[in-house]
């Protein structure tokens, strides 16, 4: 007798089992937004590469205004591509459902009320302390001097 089956229906339709769920759908589709997003900025950066790569070999070996015009649309549109991936990032992650964060405990009463007694203890002095510190080191090397 196998409780498999059981134990897969109960799962299926147990109300603590759902929200785990949930939070796992929503971390994998988090976590592939932001796969894309640096999908995209990394391919943004190695166009603009590209393109700082030809603005150098144009200045140097004076290729043309064509050279200069297709190193600035490169530039340009590697800028692009990197900005398109970080704001469909934000898009994408501002349409994800909002998990509600920690309850803020409520306040009591006794927290908003002085205290009946004002006056702090007494404490007791530097100098009583002191004292009996060196009355027990003092006692310890009487101790020590008498074996």
């Amino acid at each position: 007798m196998s409780l498999d089956s059981v134990g897969n229906l109960v799962a299926q339709h147990s109300s603590s089992i759902a929200p785990s769920q949930s939070k796992l759908d929503k971390a994998r589709r988090e976590q592939a937004i932001v796969q894309h997003m640096f999908k995209r900025l990394s391919i943004g950066m190695i166009i603009v590469g590209i393109a700082v790569l030809m603005l150098v070999a144009n200045k140097y070996f004076d290729l043309g205004k064509w050279f200069g015009l297709v190193t600035a649309v490169l530039m340009i549109g590697g800028v692009g591509v990197a900005s398109f991936g970080v704001l469909n990032a934000i898009r994408k992650g501002a349409s994800l459902p909002v998990t509600k964060g920690p309850k803020e405990l409520p306040l009591a009463a006794s927290d908003k009320s002085l205290p009946t007694n004002p006056s702090p203890e007494s404490l007791a002095s530097v100098t009583e302390r002191t004292t009996q510190l060196i009355g027990s080191r003092g006692s310890r090397q009487e101790q020590e001097s008498d074996r």
